[in-house]
C-alpha cells in the first residue's frame, strides 16, 4: 500500500512536471528574438528574430568586420544557407526553400509619421542570382501575415525596389495581400557597385493609407513619390540582410552595412 502511495506521488509529480515544461515551451514565440546588433553611430538596433542558417563555407552568417573605415556588419550567405523563420524551409513563390541572413529593426515605424531611413552599405560579392533582397520594410507580426510594403533587391545583377500594391480588407488573406510593382525609375548594375561605400536613404510616409515611398542613392532619386499599400494590422520595420529564394543557381552573396539610422516626424 505504502509503494502504490509513493508510486502514485511520484507519477502526479512527473505529469505535473511535464505540464509545466510543456506550457513554458507553449508561451515561447516561433520567431524569439536573439542577439541584437548596432554599431558606432547608429541611432537604432537589428536583432535576429528568427535564428541564423548554419553557413556552408563561413563560420557565421553575421559577423563585426574590421575594415580601414572602421568596424562593419557583415552578411554573407552561401548557397543552402536555409533561414530558421517558419517559412523558409516550404516551397513558395517559385523556389523550393528561402536563404536568410538577415536582421529585424528593433519597435517599428509607428503609424501616422514620415520616416527616413538612412544606412551605408557595401556589396562585396554576389547579387547576381533571383530576387537577391538587402532591404525592406515588412509588416509581418504576430498573427498578421501582411507582405512587405517595400522591397530592394538585386534580381539577376540589377536592381529592383518593390512597392506594395492593391491592399484589400485585412491584407492577410488571398489575393487581399496586394501584388509587388517594380517602381525605380533607372537601371543600376550591382557589378557598377561592387566594393564602393553606398549611401542608402529611404523616406516611408504612412501618415495616410496608401503611403508613399522615395528612396535615394548617393543622392540621386531612384523611386520618387510612389504609392505603397500596407495592411491595416502591419507594424511597419526594416530588415536589412540577405533574403533570397533557394535552389538551382544560387552563390555565395556578401554585404557590409554601417551607419543604420531613422528618423521619424509627424
Amino acid at each position: 500500500m505504502f509503494q502504490r502511495r509513493v508510486e502514485k506521488g511520484f507519477e502526479m509529480k512527473f505529469v505535473s512536471m511535464i505540464t509545466g515544461l510543456l506550457l513554458a515551451l507553449a508561451s515561447v514565440p516561433a520567431e524569439a528574438a536573439g542577439k541584437s546588433y548596432k554599431g558606432k553611430g547608429w541611432n537604432v538596433s537589428a536583432y535576429d528574430n528568427c535564428g541564423l542558417p548554419v553557413t556552408r563555407g563561413d563560420s557565421k552568417s553575421i559577423s563585426w568586420v574590421k575594415t580601414d573605415a572602421g568596424r562593419k556588419l557583415r552578411f554573407v550567405l552561401n548557397p543552402g544557407d536555409v533561414g530558421k523563420c517558419s517559412t523558409d524551409n516550404q516551397a513558395r513563390h517559385r523556389a523550393p526553400y528561402w536563404e536568410r541572413a538577415e536582421l529585424h529593426q528593433k519597435g517599428e515605424l509607428k503609424p501616422g509619421r514620415i520616416h527616413k531611413l538612412s544606412a551605408e552599405f557595401t556589396l562585396l560579392r554576389g547579387f547576381a542570382g533571383d530576387r537577391e533582397t538587402f532591404f525592406q520594410i515588412h509588416g509581418w507580426n504576430g498573427s498578421c501575415h501582411a507582405y512587405p510594403p517595400m522591397m530592394m533587391m538585386f534580381d539577376r545583377g540589377s536592381l529592383r525596389v518593390w512597392a506594395l500594391r492593391g491592399v484589400s480588407g485585412s491584407g492577410i488573406k488571398g489575393s487581399g495581400r496586394g501584388q509587388h510593382k517594380p517602381v525605380q525609375q533607372r537601371t543600376i548594375s550591382a557589378t557598377s557597385l561592387i566594393g564602393k561605400p553606398q549611401v542608402l536613404e529611404v523616406t516611408f510616409d504612412n501618415r495616410s493609407t496608401p503611403g508613399k515611398l522615395s528612396v535615394s542613392l548617393n543622392g540621386q532619386p531612384v523611386v520618387s513619390q510612389a504609392r505603397v499599400d500596407f495592411a491595416p494590422c502591419a507594424k511597419p520595420h526594416f530588415k536589412m540582410g540577405i533574403y533570397r529564394p533557394g535552389g538551382k543557381g544560387s552563390k555565395t552573396s556578401e554585404i557590409l552595412f554601417d551607419k543604420v539610422m531613422v528618423h521619424s516626424s509627424k
